[in-house]
């Protein structure tokens, strides 16, 4: 099959991130570093948790919301993958909404429309900006994603899921 697909990495599926490895087959080479062509929030908690069930580690997430205008244009690494790939993808950003957005090369060029995944539910992360438990930036960095496995991925290592859910404690909010 082709790698006909582009998909847009801004979180731990970049290359050297935690949920690399476990899809780099999917994902091949990256075509490169590229960033969204309008500005999105991408928010990061400070705290460390992990809502999604297709992840296995506890780690400061990071999640684009879906409205335009604001945050910046956000960074991260283009690939181009087989269209079969999506549905592992899909299985992993189960609690996210996959959607065409044009990304453009770092370094100046021609977008490209590619596959972005979006918080389906932005209100609770709206909600932790407001509180200043979170951050918007352009970039999610490899320190965010470092963090320990989840408890049911250190009782059965490998296990394919679902994951646990770790909330996020932060002001009584849980997105």
């Amino acid at each position: 099959m082709a790698r006909d697909v582009r998909y847009f990495a801004y979180g731990t599926l970049q290359r050297d991130f935690s949920n690399y490895e476990r899809f780099a087959g999917d994902l091949g080479v990256p075509l490169g570093r590229y960033r969204t062509v309008e500005p999105f929030p991408l928010v990061v908690p400070r705290e460390a948790a992990c809502t999604n069930p297709g992840c296995g580690y506890v780690h400061r997430m990071g999640v684009l919301l879906p409205d335009a205008g604001g945050g910046h244009c956000v960074e991260g690494e283009l690939f181009a993958i087989e269209p079969g790939a999506l549905a592992a993808l899909d299985e992993l950003e189960s609690a996210y909404v996959r959607r065409r957005t044009p990304v453009e090369p770092l370094g100046g060029g021609e977008p490209v429309e590619a596959e972005i995944y979006f918080v389906a539910d932005a209100a609770p992360w709206r909600a932790l900006l407001a509180a200043g438990a979170a951050a918007a930036v352009a970039r999610y960095e490899r320190a965010y994603a470092d963090g320990p496995l989840k408890q049911c991925c250190s009782r059965r290592p490998g296990h394919d899921g679902p994951h646990d859910i770790v909330p996020l404690a932060l002001h009584g909010l849980a997105p």
